[in-house]
């Protein structure tokens, strides 16, 4: 399987890893705001976050390898880099580049509930956008 297959396939595949809302809000205090926007709210409205494996993958390319490897130890470390983080930091450019990927996946939803003239995708659509605005 080639990496383009193996990536295809975890987006078919729906995957994807739920941040439990206490650990949100942990990552929020240390890293800001953008760790609530890295992937779409739970339908419960419990405050965890989903976000999508192909997603994970993509930011991680995007990252590299040392860069992954420092990011995995910020976050593995509750209080260790506190105080010393930057917005330069390995766990941040991580979950920058995460925030990124949902923002123009919903910006390309909205395009296509705009563009499109089949109800039925019409209506999909919607519903994409509605649960990622409200939760619901």
């Amino acid at each position: 399987m080639t990496l383009v297959q193996f990536l295809e396939e975890l987006e078919r595949s729906k995957q994807v890893v739920v941040i439990p809302s206490e650990e949100v809000e942990r990552l929020a205090e240390r890293f800001g705001s953008n760790v609530r926007a890295m992937g779409f709210r739970n339908k419960t409205g419990n405050g965890s976050v989903e976000i999508p494996m192909g997603n994970i993958t993509e930011a991680v390319q995007m990252l590299g390898n040392r860069a992954l490897a420092e990011a995995v130890e910020q976050l593995k470390s509750p209080d260790q880099f506190a105080g010393m983080l930057s917005s330069s930091s390995a766990a941040s450019q991580l979950i920058e580049q995460l925030s990124k990927l949902h923002l123009r996946q919903f910006q390309r939803t909205v395009e296509r509930y705009q563009d499109s003239s089949d109800p039925a995708e019409v209506e999909q659509l919607r519903l994409d956008i509605s649960r990622e605005l409200f939760g619901a």
